[in-house]
């Protein structure tokens, strides 16, 4: 299997693209409440793949790494983990308190507790431990830091016991998801549970990370089709997505179509190089992270433009264009100037420099 499956990479990609819009798609009236311009049903879920793509990435890297894990190997790991997600973090947060003290953001940097700002630091507000964040969406990321910790048990699980214990994981997993979708918790729908004052969100992460692993240890059952007929399965998957999407009122059936497109898009067929592993889509999927972090900057500055110039839905519009623009461009300028060489900063300067095999963007 090749070490870069570029499919992947560039669903990742797409992914965040959609978070984008999904997160722009609703405008705060003046008058209060929202008003939606254009909305992608069920838009939150996709940090649910995410967690499920970190799963695969986190098997198809460190299986045989983890098969006789020491502590240092595992420190070793988690260095490369914390390489990986802290460096953009820091520095986008960093502007995130500048938009704070500047009062554009509609928060004060008084609201924030000693303990807030400790939890921030460790980027630890998706644990369930009741801190307040400065990057609201990087709930995810800390979720996902604290999945790497509990890596070595969920490996175990699913990759190295038996096929009816990797079955057993997978039950477990979508039962703890049930569990968080009727917790009541959600804000954009039943999955959409973020709030750092439950464990909620950490187990949201833990299980698309066991799902993503799983998906690992199976995906092989579609080697046995030709590629045409991996190449339809691509497209029926996406088809159905749409089509639950628009038709279903609840979050689990397309979640649970999640599985099979991590599934064959790790294949990296034709129809998922076509679709995902081009030049643009692949290249979104290398910038993601800082895509991730850096966008809900901006969601103020084009609420601000569309009420300055007539609340009309072509002036927002507009502003969310140019908006989507800069993030961009700030993107591809985070993981050059900052994701890149911080990595490589913290690696070499704290720990033992051992390449392995990659997804980019892993």
């Amino acid at each position: 299997m090749a070490a870069d499956i570029r499919a992947l990479t560039g669903v990742r990609g797409v992914a965040a693209a959609i978070i984008v819009v999904y997160h722009f798609g609703d405008v705060q009236l003046s008058t209060g409440g929202t008003a939606s311009y254009f909305r992608i049903p069920f838009g939150y879920l996709i940090v649910d793949l995410f967690f499920m793509l970190s799963g695969y990435v986190m098997a198809l890297t460190y299986r045989d790494a983890f098969a006789h894990l020491t502590r240092a190997k595992f420190a070793t790991f988690m260095l490369k983990r914390v390489a990986r997600l802290y460096p953009a973090y820091f520095i986008i947060g960093l502007f995130y308190l500048a938009k704070i003290a500047a009062g554009l953001s509609g928060e004060t940097l008084d609201m924030y507790s000693a303990w807030d700002w400790i939890g921030n630091l460790l980027m630890m507000s998706g644990w369930g431990l009741y801190i307040y964040p400065v990057i609201g969406v990087a709930w995810a990321a800390s979720a996902e830091m604290g999945s790497y910790l509990l890596l070595p048990i969920l490996m175990a699980f699913t990759l190295r016991k038996s096929a009816f214990t990797a079955v057993l994981a997978v039950v477990v997993a979508l039962v703890a998801i049930y569990a968080v979708s009727v917790s009541g918790r959600g804000s954009g729908g039943p999955l959409d549970v973020v709030n750092g004052n439950s464990f909620y969100p950490l187990l949201r992460a833990v299980a698309g990370f066991t799902l993503g692993l799983a998906i690992f240890r199976f995906a092989g059952i579609i080697d046995r089709l030709s590629m045409a007929m991996q190449d339809a399965l691509v497209i029926g998957i996406l088809v159905a997505m749409a089509m639950v999407g628009l038709a279903s009122r609840g979050d689990l059936p397309l979640y649970l179509l999640f599985i099979p497109l991590v599934a064959v898009l790790s294949r990296d067929g034709r129809a998922a190089q076509a679709l995902f592993g081009n030049a643009l889509v692949y290249r979104l999927g290398i910038i993601s992270y800082s895509i991730y972090l850096i966008h809900p900057l901006f969601i103020s500055f084009a609420v601000r433009t569309w009420r300055y110039f007539g609340e009309t839905e072509a002036v927002y519009i507009g502003a969310a264009g140019v908006c989507v623009a800069a993030i961009w461009g700030l993107s591809e300028l985070s993981y050059r100037f900052v994701e890149m060489p911080g990595r490589k900063a913290i690696v070499d300067g704290f720990g033992p420099n051992k390449d392995h095999p990659r997804v980019v963007g892993a």
